[in-house]
């Protein structure tokens, strides 16, 4: 045979072999592309965005999806807690075991190994309904009405306060008997300074929206460090182990002290709604108490929960020359756990209040 005519045989022999190799792939691909576009169950009920009293009843109900799907799975963010109850259209989901807040329902509907999933975004609020408190005056002490007060704290017989406004913005630790300070740690003049918490030999102080924080020596209010976070700071206190702050949303922030870091969010809710404009915080015997901004009101927060337990009503306590000023509002707690006793005051406020709660 020619040379030549040899070597085109072969070539058209080789075409014709990857010709249908390439047709043999396609055809595989297309096969495979059917088994990953199957129709999966989608969520009908309850739709997106629904509220719900912590241990409600959710009954889930799907349509669609391939008469052949191999199986379902029904879970609330990725834990499976739903029951089978009439067919596989409709699940229950049990939820007295959730936190407040919002939760991701998903349906996942699985055919030969390849899983599809349909989600809804709920919401839930409280299922108590806090307690109502009052509170006495025990006694009144001054305060400095310079003082835009941000936070308030007590530590190993110390009374300490940070405070805002641009240009004014300070740590100041304050004789008690007095009001007057003892000592002065002013911030710059671009800082809007917030909340203050005493953790170990240090005091840290937020600021509104410059998203930094300063720490200070709490012996002798020498600066020894500063950090930053994503959001504003508003209040900040202990928690356990850890720190727990507020920016003016639902949200509290638990944070590991040395490094900060966001460790886990808890989101706040009372039996009706989301509780907002949470602030400055103090954390008194395992619970948060929290004021909230504009209002003459102090909610205690189970943090396990987020579970607001209690609203304290200070109303009869505010100043009345205070309560027609937009912002001179109460704002201001602090515990000594040594004895057990309770401060309040508010922005520009002339006096400071120890009070005793009345449950």
């Amino acid at each position: 045979m020619n040379k030549i005519l040899y070597i085109l045989l072969i070539a058209v022999v080789l075409s014709s072999c990857e010709t249908d190799k390439k047709t043999t792939k396609t055809d595989n691909q297309s096969e495979v592309k059917t088994e990953n576009t199957f129709k999966a169950k989608h969520i009908v009920s309850p739709y997106n965005g629904s509220e719900y009293a912590i241990g409600d009843t959710i009954v889930v109900k799907t349509q669609g999806g391939d008469a052949n799907i191999d199986s379902i799975i029904v879970d609330i963010d990725g834990f499976e807690s739903a029951k089978y109850t009439v067919s596989d259209n409709e699940f229950t989901i049990l939820t007295s075991a959730l936190m407040v807040g919002k939760h991701y329902i998903n349906v996942q509907s699985f055919k030969s190994g390849v899983r599809k999933q349909d989600n809804i975004a709920v919401f839930f609020k409280s299922d108590i309904e806090p307690t109502q408190i009052t509170a006495k005056v025990v006694k009144k002490y001054p305060h400095s009405i310079k003082s835009y007060t941000q936070g308030l704290t007590f530590d190993e017989g110390n009374f300490y306060e940070g405070t805002g406004q641009w240009g004014e913005s300070a740590l100041k630790k304050i004789d008690l008997e007095t009001g007057k300070a003892l000592e002065t740690y002013s911030l710059p003049s671009e800082i809007f300074g917030e909340g203050i918490v005493v953790y170990k030999d240090e005091i840290i102080q937020l600021t509104w929206q410059a998203q930094k924080a300063f720490v200070f020596d709490k012996n002798t209010f020498e600066l020894k460090n500063t950090f930053t976070y994503d959001t504003q700071g508003w209040g900040i206190t202990n928690y356990g182990d850890n720190l727990i702050m507020s920016d003016g949303t639902n949200v509290l922030y638990v944070l590991e002290p040395n490094t900060f870091t966001v460790l886990k969010q808890i989101e706040v809710y009372d039996n009706v709604r989301a509780v907002i404009n949470l602030n400055e915080l103090e954390y008194i015997n395992g619970k948060i108490y929290a004021n909230i901004y504009l209002t003459n009101i102090i909610v205690i927060i189970n943090p396990e929960t987020g579970k607001v337990e209690g609203k304290i009503d200070l109303t009869e306590i505010t100043p009345q020359k205070y309560r027609t000023e937009h912002d001179l509002v109460l704002n201001g707690i602090a515990y000594n756990k040594q004895n057990g006793k309770m401060y309040i005051t508010g922005k520009r406020w002339n006096v400071l209040f120890e009070i005793k709660l009345d449950n």
